[in-house]
């Protein structure tokens, strides 16, 4: 949980809301097929059909919070034939607006990987 303080009080965000914040974000991204699995643990769950619903909003997404500023991490799979520099570009155009203008957090930097291709 991040507790962000000014002078009406604290605001608490969880890593949840940052989860489905850059989740969904990225998702309505051109050119994005699907959010991968960056750990052993989320790769094991996508294999569980029991346990994979409840890391599916979370899957390949890290997100880091130092006095202030943000760092954000996915792991992406795009479409065959897109200019993948695009779409990261727009990406993390799109991420740096969603999440400052949601939580008024400066972003410090977001690095996007890219896990594969998909047809």
């Amino acid at each position: 949980m991040i507790i962000v303080h000014n002078h009406l009080g604290g605001i608490k965000f969880t890593k949840p809301f940052f989860a489905s914040l850059i989740a969904n974000t990225t998702n309505s991204c051109f050119g994005v097929a699907a959010m991968n699995a960056s750990t052993p643990i989320e790769r094991l769950a996508d294999v569980l059909p029991i346990t994979s619903s409840l890391f599916n909003i979370h899957k390949g997404i890290k997100v880091r919070i130092n006095g202030g500023r943000v760092s954000i991490a996915i792991h992406i799979s795009v479409m065959y034939g897109v200019n993948v520099s695009a779409v990261v570009g727009s990406i993390k155009n799109k991420l740096r607006y969603a999440v400052e203008e949601q939580t008024h957090l400066t972003v410090e930097k977001i690095d996007v990987y890219i896990d594969g291709l998909t047809t």
